[in-house]
């Protein structure tokens, strides 16, 4: 169990600045998620923490010692790159042994790191084969019991449910937790996917130009993002981006659905509009309401959120292209749901978060 410090880390590409005075705390025992659409950054961070590129300014901390100038073998770091990177022609047991046999441990130890490894990643029975013959969700435990077995003081995977199928994405998610867990391994994990954020995170941390745009719990970030870039990386339901604002006799924010009037300030930096779910009423008929949004639409999709609870993605009558979703009881859904599935929905403003 460590804690990570990198300080105002930079490092550019052909010219182009890939990270901008970087600064992150990763605390003892944290699973972080790195969250980012592809090319912000996030693998390069991994692979200057790692020790693979040395950064152009800045320094990496674990704990008090000072790891920038390290080499990767110094670092007591394990790393899971996106392709795995196992050796063909070497056992499930060898691939796990190698980093072992390279840091000098005894034969002995070695037996008993590999069993240990093993039995917690439960791979036990995978021992004697090659990595052909594993599925990829095989060849990620492998490759994560490899890069455990050194004990490492950081954790660092990036992307590792990319090459697995829908169904195992979600085991293998909880089993790295799991294993984080029981080892409390200071963790940073890189996706791309706010869904892996919600179900296995301690943090998520937002990056994209180069810098982390916001850290803290994945609710607290859903629920208050800092802006409407943020809040489309996390992938939260019902964001638009805001197209103008009119002002006349009252404020008129346009978005590619719907006009939305608006009460009191907007603030220059706003580009966005967030409709939570949850806020959204439906109806066969019309609202009396003069300031209530009110769209035509028709069930595209209902989802089981819970018992009783449900989402609906619906199609927009006037906007093909665009959906929205809405979470309502079974009762509500039985109640307004006409036998050819259309309805009517309505948005308050004053439930309109600006982004």
């Amino acid at each position: 169990m460590a804690k990570l410090s990198i300080k105002n880390l930079s490092m550019k590409y052909e010219k182009k600045l890939i990270l901008e005075e970087l600064n992150l705390d990763v605390q003892h025992g944290e699973l972080l998620v790195l969250l980012g659409t592809s090319g912000c950054g996030k693998t390069t961070l991994l692979k200057i923490i790692a020790g693979i590129i040395q950064p152009e300014n800045g320094s990496i901390y674990v704990d008090e010692l000072d790891i920038t100038k390290l080499s990767p073998q110094q670092r007591q770091i394990g790393y899971v790159p996106q392709a795995q990177v196992l050796f063909p022609h070497m056992r499930v047991r060898d691939n796990i042994s190698f980093g072992l046999e390279a840091r000098k441990f005894t034969k002995k130890v070695t037996q008993d790191l590999i069993k240990w490894i093993a039995e917690l990643i439960d791979i036990v029975e995978l021992l004697d084969r090659f990595p052909r013959e594993l599925s990829g969700g095989q060849k990620q435990r492998v490759a994560l019991a490899r890069a455990m077995a050194i004990e490492p003081h950081i954790l660092l995977l990036d992307e590792p449910l990319s090459s697995i199928d829908a169904t195992g994405r979600e085991s293998l998610a909880l089993t790295i937790r799991r294993i984080q867990k029981e080892t409390a391994t200071t963790t940073i994990y890189v996706t791309h996917n706010g869904d892996e954020a919600r179900l296995i995170s301690d943090r998520v941390a937002v990056i994209y130009d180069g810098r982390i745009q916001q850290i803290g719990k994945v609710i607290d970030v859903e629920h208050n993002p800092r802006n409407y870039l943020i809040a489309k990386i996390m992938g939260s339901p019902n964001i638009w981006p805001i197209l103008y604002i009119k002002e006349n006799e009252k404020k008129i924010l346009s978005t590619s659905i719907c006009d939305i009037p608006f009460k009191g300030n907007i603030n220059s930096k706003i580009t966005g509009v967030k409709i939570p779910p949850a806020t959204i009423a439906i109806s066969k008929t019309k609202s009396q309401t003069s300031d209530v949004v009110e769209l035509d639409c028709s069930v595209k999709t209902v989802i089981e959120v819970k018992k009783n609870e449900l989402r609906l993605i619906l199609d927009l009558k006037e906007h093909p292209s665009e959906y929205i979703k809405v979470d309502c009881s079974r009762g509500e859904y039985e109640k307004n749901i006409s036998e050819n599935k259309e309805l009517k929905i309505f948005i308050d403003p004053s439930e309109v978060i600006l982004l």
